[in-house]
């Protein structure tokens, strides 16, 4: 048929039949290197804009390749010195020899367009990997082994979005401060002009937006909070507010991993409805309550909410999703619920390096997109033991070391290093302070951090973080705000082990003039009575 390229290919690779060569400019490349070979301090010029790979002559790889690694030992880079690195690694023949670097030199008249023609390179290089994105997509397409439409199309548009966010990080860097001042102080006028008008996005809550001055593009918002104590629900509200109110009618994505959508759309008709959410659950609707819903459901109707019910997305999925809701229909928030229901392929075996580097995606988002982004997260139980319910940035994170024993429920003591990964079920201490069965949200390892180690008059330590909490006499502290002479409470006594061992007599007695009445230090055991 005219006008339809044929194709060839194996069962791994499609290409075009009498496909012309790949974009790329010989002269631009030349140009780069040449100027590089002229001017070492135009290694700086180009570093943020091109890599090895961005150039399309292997011998032109070779020869970048080599000026950076002489730049990177701060070093001369000319003719003389890249010929012989290349001569040393072996590579001077594959990269022309000493000839061809005379000549690109020698062809270079100057190095002042250097960052220009660098350009160009990147460019053509971009051009290039969207041709080997495009064969590759289509190479998965013809060999497809069984998977969904959708699965290839999202895959296919997460190879583009990587392209695109490397292309991003390439922009320029730093800025002088007088080309920022204009822009600054355009903005702090605008600001006298209108002093009541919020800075950000409203959320419909006065106190929290006269604090915060809205929500601003860029900013990652966290809402942290023990389950069930309201997170969601604010999140929702702010995004419903932003989407519904006149003022506003913001473009809002929801990524709702905890939640179904339902659930979601149903706590929104209540709020704007300004129904009870327990008559909507319960089916107890009044007419009065059918009037609200019905006009809370016009309102909803023409908001521009859209919500992703995916579960476990990790950042680069989230990304690829809000961008293509902002290319499709706007964005101006974005909100995650929840953080710690993300996931980072590669980082299981540390949960704390996980969630850094899903809180890094998020924040990176923010700024590429120009949106506001609330990420929910959840606090740990420490909270819960204060007298002021009060949370503090300890209760993110804090931690014992990896030899730490643990007393689980079925009897065993094992090292939490052990538990790594899993929601192990521990005895623990209830409001009562009595041993009690509980499940743990999740052990992981936090990497080396300052130990202290609390020792007792009866020889008994633990080791831990300043800011693990243990149980002292007038309450929960922590092991920083310890001080010679406070009492620290032990458990009385455990379950029997799974496997109990014998002792000798002599022992088993000795044990019970302590439990009686006395304790044992480093060099003295003391019984009273």
């Amino acid at each position: 048929m005219a006008g339809t390229p044929k194709a060839r290919g194996d069962s791994s690779s499609v290409a075009l039949l009498d496909a012309p060569a790949p974009p790329h400019s010989v002269e631009a490349e030349q140009a780069v290197l040449g100027g590089l070979l002229l001017d070492p301090a135009a290694w700086e010029n180009v570093a943020d804009v091109v890599t090895q790979q961005d150039f399309y002559r292997p011998d032109h790889q070779l020869i970048f390749d080599a000026i950076g690694a002489l730049a990177g030992e701060g070093k001369p880079c000319d003719v003389v010195t890249v010929s012989q690195h290349l001569e040393s690694t072996g590579k001077l023949e594959s990269a022309g020899g000493l000839a061809y670097l005379g000549s690109v030199a020698r062809d270079t008249p100057t190095a002042a367009n250097v960052r220009a023609y660098a350009e160009i390179v990147r460019e053509r290089s971009l051009l290039r990997q969207l041709i080997r994105a495009g064969t590759d997509i289509a190479a998965e397409v013809y060999n497809n082994k069984g998977e969904s439409a959708r699965d290839l199309v999202d895959r296919a548009e997460q190879r583009v979005f990587d392209i695109a966010e490397g292309s991003f990080r390439k922009r320029e860097g730093a800025v002088p401060v007088r080309q920022l001042l204009p822009g600054v102080i355009d903005q702090i006028d605008e600001w006298h002009q209108n002093p009541d008008k919020l800075r950000g996005l409203p959320t419909g809550f006065a106190d929290f937006d006269k604090l915060t001055g809205g929500l601003r593009p860029g900013d990652l918002v966290i809402v942290a909070g023990r389950p069930s104590m309201g997170k969601t629900t604010l999140a929702v509200n702010m995004a419903e507010y932003a989407a519904v109110h006149p003022g506003t009618r913001a473009s809002v994505a929801i990524f709702s991993m905890e939640m179904p959508s339902e659930q979601v759309i149903t706590r929104m008709l209540a709020s704007i409805g300004g129904v009870p959410l327990n008559n909507l659950r319960s089916g107890k609707i009044s007419d009065d309550d059918w009037v609200r819903i019905t006009s809370a459901t016009s309102q909803l109707s023409e908001a521009k909410i859209f919500v992703d019910e995916t579960p476990a997305l990790n950042p680069t999925e989230l990304r690829a999703r809000a961008r293509r809701v902002k290319r499709e229909h706007g964005l101006s928030l974005i909100v995650v619920d929840y953080l710690q229901l993300m996931q980072v392929p590669g980082t299981q075996e540390n949960r704390a390096t996980e969630i850094a580097e899903i809180s890094r995606g998020l924040k990176t988002l923010a700024k590429e997109m120009q949106v506001p982004v609330i990420a929910l997260s959840q606090l740990n139980r420490a909270v819960e033991q204060r007298e002021h319910k009060r949370p503090v940035m300890s209760d993110l994170r804090e931690c014992v070391t990896g030899d730490t024993l643990v007393c689980l429920t079925d009897g065993r003591r094992v090292p939490i290093a052990t538990l790594a990964g899993t929601e192990p079920e521990v005895w623990a201490v209830d409001e009562q302070q009595r041993l009690t069965r509980a499940r743990a949200e999740i052990v992981w390892k936090v990497g080396r951090r300052p130990v202290f180690k609390v020792q007792l008059a009866s020889g008994r330590s633990i080791r831990a973080t300043a800011e693990h909490r243990l149980l002292a006499g007038a309450g929960w502290a922590t092991v920083g705000d310890l001080k010679v002479g406070d009492r620290l409470a032990l458990a009385r006594c455990l379950p029997e082990p799974a496997q109990p061992q014998r002792w000798p007599d002599h022992e088993v007695v000795l044990l019970a003039h302590l439990v009686g009445d006395g304790s044992a230090g480093r060099r003295s055991v003391s019984v009273s009575g």
